[in-house]
């Protein structure tokens, strides 16, 4: 090469070079813009699923409190409540009582060292305790509560949301 197109090969690989920085810094900073973007759309659609299922409950109620009878029924049930109960006796025991559902999933949790979807605990559930309410939705708002009571981990893989008991040697992962 002769010592002027070498130094014109030396200009346009430099001014390439320039723009490819350029390109990169561009590319970079508008990667950064669109992860912030969906990280705050994920966080818009967390709270849009958690209102849905807020409203679905609060329908719900409303659908109940709508059938013939059940402003009697709830009218007999103040009038019982004001009435004094009576104690039970030790004898009794808890035989009749079932444990709750906050109680049955820190138990299906604990049974299990690997984390897991509201789905797969909401279908154990509803193999182990067919009679108990197991609307995924339902077990999931409860999960979210020993989450926030810290009795559960939440930990997040893609688009999926996992649950750990507490007291297992998994690290949480953040939010």
């Amino acid at each position: 090469m002769s010592g002027s197109a070498a130094t014109e090969f030396t200009s346009v690989q430099s001014q390439y070079e320039v723009q490819v920085a350029g390109d990169l810094e561009r590319n970079e900073a508008e990667q950064k813009r669109i992860r912030a973007e969906i990280d705050t759309l994920q966080g818009q659609l967390e709270t849009l699923d958690r209102d849905h299922a807020l409203l679905l409950g609060v329908q719900r109620v409303f659908a109940e409190g709508a059938r013939p009878g059940a402003v009697r029924g709830t009218k007999a049930a103040a009038k019982k409540s004001a009435k004094p109960s009576p104690k039970p006796s030790p004898k009794a025991g808890t035989a009749g009582k079932q444990p709750s559902l906050a109680q049955l999933l820190g138990t299906l949790l604990a049974a299990h060292g690997e984390p897991r979807s509201a789905a797969e605990i909401s279908a154990e559930l509803a193999a182990d305790h067919p009679r108990r309410n197991s609307n995924v939705n339902v077990v999931r708002n409860a999960l979210e509560l020993l989450v926030a009571k810290s009795e559960a981990h939440r930990s997040k893989q893609n688009n999926s949301v996992f649950y750990t008991h507490a007291g297992r040697d998994a690290v949480p992962a953040s939010d």
